[in-house]
């Protein structure tokens, strides 16, 4: 009778050890499973940071082009207002060249008209490029805050499931280490 209880009590370790393994198993699936989910979060996000860094340096790019023809502009309403200067220095000295200074004086305003509706249309784009280029970076703050929001659930969550699996490994342990003899 004490065999029989003997071999009912190791069936019964057998049978508790299969279910053990068992769990196990599907333990490891699931955190596998997890682990490549949360890889493919991790690869969509890190593309999605890509494209937005991409359209951030187009932006920059643009408000530089814009600055940079601004800056030319600039330059060339400063020339033509020392001209009219110049021109206006000269008919004082030469009277007698009065109607030829008239003409190029007329010139020189429709170029400085059309050199103001310039700056304005410069200082315009200027002014939207700037206005793109903060909403780009509140939408890449925003990303990045939602990017590194993930990551820290996700580094949660696996330091949970590896301190899950570490306690179910540990218990698996101690059972093996209570019986006189091994189970396999």
């Amino acid at each position: 009778m004490r065999l029989e209880a003997e071999k009912r009590r190791i069936e019964d370790a057998l049978e508790a050890e299969r279910n053990l393994a068992v769990d196990k198993d599907a333990l490891l699936e699931r955190s596998k499973k997890r682990e490549l989910e949360l890889e493919e979060e991790v690869a969509a996000l890190q593309g999605d940071l890509d494209t937005l860094d991409s359209q951030l340096d187009r932006a920059l790019k643009m408000q530089r082009e814009g600055e940079d023809k601004h800056e030319a502009l600039r330059q060339a309403f400063d020339e033509a207002a020392e001209h009219l200067v110049r021109l206006e220095g000269e008919q004082r000295k030469w009277a007698r060249r009065e109607e030829d200074i008239l003409k190029r004086m007329a010139s020189t305003d429709r170029d400085q008209d059309e050199l103001h509706r310039e700056r304005d249309d410069l200082q315009e784009e200027a002014t939207e490029l700037r206005r793109q280029l903060a909403q780009r970076d509140e939408d890449l703050a925003r990303i990045k805050e939602r990017m590194e929001s993930t990551v820290s659930e996700l580094d949660v969550k696996l330091h949970s499931e590896v301190q899950a699996q570490c306690v179910f490994l540990r218990m698996s342990w101690y059972c093996n280490r209570s019986y006189p003899f091994r189970i396999l």
